[in-house]
């Protein structure tokens, strides 16, 4: 005999996803540590085009990929879609990798003492830690996407707000 009664939940509403930085689901943790970043790389890019000292055309090249990049993730995410975060976690290690070797092959100002050594260190460092944190958010929303835990249907059982 089937119990059809609406006011006992039958237990198949239980939350499967992870929670994101201990806040959010993985949708939403994709979407707003893009957006952070897609916010920081137009103040990065301000600053660029104000400060002339260090305007480079390579360097503009860089930032546009970087809001391409950081805006298709956001919006793939809003769409419950799998490709495009796949493709941000894919430029994130690009540019893991692209930023260790600009560093490796211009380490001398580490050794000449510059004034600003401790800020450029700590700044790279947090550039680390935030790009994985944005590869974890966006792996952890493609695997749900590819399970079938994540999607517009299951997306109110998922949510955490």
């Amino acid at each position: 005999m089937v119990d059809s009664t609406p006011l006992i939940p039958d237990g198949k509403e239980k939350k499967e996803g992870h929670r994101v930085l201990c806040c959010c689901d993985s949708r939403k943790a994709v979407i707003i540590l893009n957006l952070i970043a897609l916010a920081l790389v137009i103040i990065g890019l301000i600053i660029r085009l104000v400060d002339n000292q260090y305007f480079a055309t390579w360097t503009i090249i860089l930032y546009v990929l970087y809001l391409f990049f950081y805006s298709i993730v956001a919006w793939g995410a809003l769409q419950f879609g799998k490709l495009a975060v796949e493709w941000g976690i894919f430029w994130s290690i690009v540019d893991m990798i692209w930023t260790s070797v600009y560093l490796a092959r211009n380490s001398g100002w580490m050794v000449e003492g510059s004034l600003n050594r401790t800020a450029t260190i700590v700044g790279y460092s947090i550039f680390y830690v935030f790009h994985v944190l944005i590869i974890y958010a966006n792996w952890t929303y493609v695997s749900e996407v590819g399970k079938g835990i994540m999607s517009r249907e299951t997306h109110s059982r998922e949510k955490y707000s």
